[in-house]
């Protein structure tokens, strides 16, 4: 009985780890996308786009997982606590924008961010487009 219940315990557990886990991975295709998308519009040099691909890499990684831990937070119906919540994701994402741009701009240039920040959001929006247009 006992270790049945220590082998639920562990299926349980590890469930929720792989589940978490694919939660915090991007869809490879829209990531290819977007990369191509967003590196196209920067116009990197070779050098820059090898030091520039890992570190988006890992700054698109942390602020996918910040914004699905906004997702969840919705389903969530304490609304003091998930105002709070709201509140400490969101200056955990300014933190994570903040701490990349700095590394950001000892690879590329100022005018090369901007294009950064302004193709993310051009994607984004064209993604909301395609989506909506999937469900119609």
């Amino acid at each position: 009985m006992y270790y049945k219940f220590l082998s639920l315990i562990l299926a349980v557990f590890l469930t929720i780890g792989v589940y978490a886990q694919d939660r915090a991975t991007p869809d490879p295709e829209i990531r290819k996308a977007k990369i191509e998308f967003v590196t196209g519009s920067m116009s990197l040099t070779q050098p820059q786009m090898q030091q520039f691909l890992p570190l988006y890499n890992r700054y698109s990684d942390e602020l996918l997982f910040q914004k699905r831990a906004l997702k969840d937070l919705s389903k969530n119906p304490d609304s003091k606590y998930t105002v709070d919540q709201r509140q400490k994701i969101e200056q955990k994402m300014v933190d994570i924008k903040a701490r990349y741009k700095n590394d950001f701009l000892k690879i590329i240039s100022s005018q090369q961010l901007a294009a950064m920040y302004k193709a993310e959001e051009e994607f984004k929006l064209k993604m909301i487009e395609r989506f909506k247009h999937e469900k119609r």
